[in-house]
């Protein structure tokens, strides 16, 4: 009876045009988490995790799309191949976590801290970074198009292959990353300290917004300032 009225409210709903009931976590993962912090490949979708003290848990593959991770402790955590797709992540604690392959597409991760976190390969495709601390982060072929990087701290962060297309990093601190075959196209970098990275040598350079941006003592290469033009552009002044 029960399965027949809710495929009878999401019709109705459909029919009028009206969306269709919000998928809820599993209550007993949510318990299973909050207890014992093991709950690999747990379906936590849309979980209030509000302030959760999840420091060192197992969260492998779980499913934490949606969820609200605001001001949790998710310090060194593994969230391998976890899915955290437009969840809340606000002033989160995430330093040393795990998130090797992690989808964090529209994820909402301003001011959250991010120290020598393992991001491989992760997606970040559209997520928010404002503000966010990613020092000595690990982002190797990380997926970061269209994100919004303003103000955060990127500094000694890996970003080798890294897709950074459609990327707002006004004002962020990159100071000694790592750039190495990083994708700049239309990234932007209007007021960002570039000081000692490898800029020379990632794709799409030219395309990149590089107004106002620090580039003192930065490996320029054959010379990105004086090729485009750049009129902010300090070119390797000691």
């Amino acid at each position: 009876m029960k399965l027949k009225l809710l495929a009878t409210v999401t019709a109705s709903l459909a029919l009028f045009g009206l969306p269709a009931p919000v998928k809820a976590q599993n209550p007993d993962h949510v318990r299973q988490l909050l207890e014992s912090k093991e709950c690999e490949g747990c379906d936590l979708r849309n979980a209030d995790l509000f302030k959760a003290s999840l420091y060192r848990a197992n969260l492998r593959g779980a499913d934490l799309s949606g969820a609200n991770l605001y001001e949790a402790n998710l310090l060194e955590a593994d969230l391998s191949d976890a899915n955290l797709a437009n969840a809340n992540l606000v002033n989160a604690e995430m330093y040393g976590a795990e998130l090797n392959g992690a989808n964090l597409r529209n994820a909402d991760l301003s001011n959250a801290f991010l120290g020598r976190a393992n991001l491989t390969s992760a997606d970040l495709g559209g997520a928010k970074l404002f503000n966010a601390n990613l020092g000595e982060a690990y982002l190797l072929q990380a997926n970061l198009s269209n994100a919004d990087l303003r103000r955060s701290l990127l500094f000694r962060v890996n970003l080798h292959r890294a897709n950074l297309s459609g990327a707002d990093m006004s004002f962020a601190d990159v100071r000694d990353t790592n750039l190495q075959n990083a994708i700049l196209s239309n990234t932007r970098l209007p007021g960002a300290q570039l000081t000692g990275t490898n800029i020379d040598a990632a794709n799409n350079v030219r395309q990149a917004d590089l107004q106002r941006a620090n580039l003192r003592g930065t490996n320029l290469g054959s010379g990105v300032c004086v090729i485009t033009n750049f009129p902010y552009c300090v070119f390797n002044v000691e």
